[in-house]
């Protein structure tokens, strides 16, 4: 805040001093929504490499599955190949579990700066307060 020579501070410097102190105010607010949405990016890619493992799971089910398949119609028995199937469906039940996972964490409620956004209305409401 600037003085003039006798302390007192005129009313352009007062209201001088506001918006270079909101400017400030949202510049680092626009620093916190730019940090929640690398956040958010880095959640995004995370939740993406867990939803590949979880498809690689599918496919591995898959491949057992048909390998069961193809166990049946060779030898027309169902121990080995009931066993076969068993295993299929347990890796299934893992790989929906994770692509699940994964799909609610990359769901749009996370991605969105919510604190950044509240905060900048906060201080928009502030300022408008300050300046009655």
């Amino acid at each position: 805040m600037t003085h003039e020579t006798y302390g007192r501070v005129s009313a352009v410097n007062l209201v001088a001093d506001a918006f270079n102190d909101f400017s400030d105010l949202l510049s680092k607010e626009m620093r916190l929504a730019s940090a929640e949405m690398s956040s958010a990016v880095t959640t995004s890619i995370r939740a993406s490499a867990v939803m590949v493992v979880g498809g690689a799971f599918l496919f591995m089910a898959l491949l057992i599955a048909m390998g069961g398949l193809a166990l049946v119609i060779a030898t027309y028995g169902f121990t080995l190949h009931a066993a076969s199937f068993m295993v299929a469906g347990g890796i299934a039940v893992i790989g929906l579990i994770l692509i699940s996972y994964a799909r609610a964490q990359m769901s749009a409620r996370n991605l969105a700066p919510t604190r950044a956004v509240g905060q900048m209305r906060e201080a928009i409401r502030t300022a408008k307060e300050q300046m009655r």
